[in-house]
C-alpha cells in the first residue's frame, strides 16, 4: 500500500494510470484499524486495476483540508487525479468489493 503525505499526494494521484483508492486514517482511530486489513486484502485482489494508498490524517493536514476529510476513516476513489466517489466509516469487505467493481465497470 502506497503511503501518501502532503508532499507526494498530488504527484502520486496525478501520475497514476489506474484509479487510486485512498484511505484517510489515524493510528488512534479504532474503526480505521479494523478497515485497514480489509483494504489490504482487497488490494491483493484488485492490484492490477487499482492503486491502494493511505494517508495518516495527523501527518497530512493540507491533503485532508483540501478534500474535507472529517470524520475518519474516509475512503475516496480518485480517477485521473480527481475524486469520483467515496465512503465514510467502517464498511464490510463485500460492500467495498461491490463498490469498487461498480466503479471499475464505468
Amino acid at each position: 500500500m502506497l503511503n501518501l503525505n502532503d508532499q507526494n499526494f498530488e504527484k502520486e494521484l496525478g501520475g497514476s494510470q489506474k484509479p487510486v483508492l485512498v484511505d484517510f486514517y489515524a493510528l488512534w482511530c479504532a474503526p480505521c484499524s479494523l478497515l485497514s486489513p480489509l483494504l489490504e486484502k482487497l488490494e491483493k485482489e484488485f492490484e492490477k486495476e487499482v492503486v491502494f494508498a493511505k494517508v495518516n490524517v495527523d501527518t497530512a493536514p493540507l491533503a485532508c483540508q483540501k478534500y474535507g476529510i472529517n470524520p475518519i476513516p474516509t475512503v475516496i476513489l480518485f480517477k485521473e487525479g480527481k475524486p469520483v466517489d467515496g465512503f465514510v466509516g467502517l464498511q464490510s469487505e463485500e460492500k467495498i468489493r461491490s463498490w469498487l467493481k461498480n466503479h471499475l465497470n464505468k
